[in-house]
């Protein structure tokens, strides 16, 4: 991953030594700066590295998602803009899950009653390009969950949250297509830090190191009014959990393996910019 945050530094620090001396345009600025609210449709792909076959989850989940961001000039009328978002994410569902008996080792199908919870913050300058064109990288944290509860006694992972706080950077373009019409794409890079694990009501995983997390999104959204906006965007995520140690409890081992999850979905809602 080195070689990876290295080059995405250096595409920030070249984004930031792109001249401009004009604000965002209206559109976008509008379309930023705004209020959102949209349904969601993601799904999730889990394998979990035991031997010799590993534990897979695959399924999809509904959900909404809420978010709030801004794209303002830090001085009237020139750039670079500000920008600042605040997001959260919530999904739930009937995940299938293909796995294995904790003591007999025996293989077992059964359903995970997943619950899904992330938020995410961010915050970077804008830099108008040609053509109302916004350019954007930030930096941003946050956290994700996973309730993970099977509903089958006796197979691995029966009551499991995982969890981790979020870090990295990031860069978002901004596209206006028409007068109404702004189309987006959104790289980010992020590090899984602070992470851990509860299963079965024992607090044993709290060892999960940092390991990386890889997004990208493209979105757009239509001004259907000098307020009001629709959206819809398509992503994909992937990233891993390094797993913990053994630690010993009365009459027994307990460890969390590696494991890496890719999950992707759509989302279609609705904005009020208040700019």
């Amino acid at each position: 991953m080195r070689v990876t945050y290295l080059g995405l530094g250096a595409v920030l620090v070249g984004m930031i030594a792109v001249p401009a001396s004009r604000a965002a345009i209206p559109l976008v600025q509008a379309i930023e700066t705004s209020i959102n609210i949209d349904a969601a449709y993601m799904h999730t792909q889990y394998h979990e590295n035991l031997h010799p076959t590993g534990d897979d989850e695959n399924g999809f989940s509904p959900g909404f998602g809420v978010s709030i961001g801004s794209l303002l000039p830090i001085r009237p009328g020139d750039s670079p803009d500000l920008y600042t978002y605040l997001g959260y994410d919530f999904s739930a569902g009937d995940i299938h899950y293909d796995g294995h008996y904790i003591l007999s080792g025996l293989p077992v199908a059964a359903t995970d009653n997943a619950v899904f919870n992330r938020i995410e913050a961010r915050i970077g300058l804008g830099y108008p390009l040609a053509d109302g064109v916004e350019i954007i990288p930030f930096v941003a944290g946050g956290y994700q969950a996973w309730n993970r509860n099977i509903n089958n006694r006796g197979v691995i992972g029966t009551d499991e949250f995982y969890h981790s706080g979020l870090f990295g950077a990031g860069v978002k373009l901004d596209v206006p297509v028409s007068p109404t019409v702004v189309v987006s794409a959104t790289g980010e890079i992020m590090g899984l830090a602070g992470g851990g694990i509860t299963a079965n009501g024992t607090d044993f995983g709290r060892g999960f190191g940092v390991t990386p997390l890889e997004r990208f999104e493209l979105s757009a959204a239509d001004q259907i009014t000098p307020r009001w906006h629709v959206t819809g965007s398509a992503y994909v995520e992937h990233f891993n959990y390094s797993g913990t140690h053994p630690e010993y409890f009365p009459g027994y081992y307990v460890y969390e393996p590696l494991s890496t999850t890719t999950q992707f979905g759509f989302t279609v809602g609705v904005g009020y910019s208040f700019d």
